[in-house]
């Protein structure tokens, strides 16, 4: 690689750096501003109820806790979603950018040998066609590991989003069952 090829390579890759960077930080700035709204949300909560404590107001103070509790749970699934998204993206802008740099790679080399193909004795045109499979192959293999990773994750959230649907469901009944037998008694 000449000087000016090195040169130009350096400058692409400071500019790569510099876009990942920038969406870095706008990913911890919209997140920023989900922790902003959540302690303003959690500052009037308080507010709120120490004034239903101030006034000895204990149905209302129950139901302002209540009301926060269901708040709080929609506000985490929606914290939960926006920050998954938000990840994925940048997991997916990284495998898409790693990709690319693997095809780079996988046709520089194929470049080489073809170029040294014909400095080489007679079987080397042989090599050159295995590098070039295995170049494939494990281009293959990385795409196909990417597939496999997002499905897997894709499938333990799931799994997750189902165990606590039950749980909160469980939750429920059980307080439901309370509620009967409390008031049969």
């Amino acid at each position: 690689m000449n000087p000016k090829d090195f040169q130009d390579w350096q400058r692409e890759k400071a500019k790569e750096l510099f876009t990942f960077s920038h969406k870095l930080l706008e990913t911890a700035k919209e997140i920023g501003d989900h922790h902003l709204a959540e302690v303003e949300y959690s500052m009037k909560n308080a507010m709120a109820t120490a004034k239903s404590a101030a006034k000895n107001d204990l149905s209302k103070l129950k139901d302002l806790q209540e009301e926060a509790a269901k708040e709080a749970a929609k506000r985490a699934a929606t914290y939960q979603k926006k920050v998954k998204s938000l990840l994925k993206v940048l997991g997916e802008n990284a495998a898409d950018e790693t990709e690319k740099h693997l095809e780079k790679v996988r046709h520089s080399l194929v470049s080489w040998l073809e170029d040294a193909e014909s400095k080489m004795p007679s079987h080397a045109d042989k090599l050159s066609k295995v590098v070039h499979e295995m170049s494939t192959t494990g281009q293959q293999m990385f795409q196909e590991g990417r597939r496999i990773v997002n499905q897997v994750a894709d499938s333990a959230e799931k799994n997750l989003d189902e165990l606590v649907k039950k749980a909160s469901s469980g939750k429920k009944s059980k307080a439901a069952a309370k509620d009967t037998s409390g008031s049969s008694e």
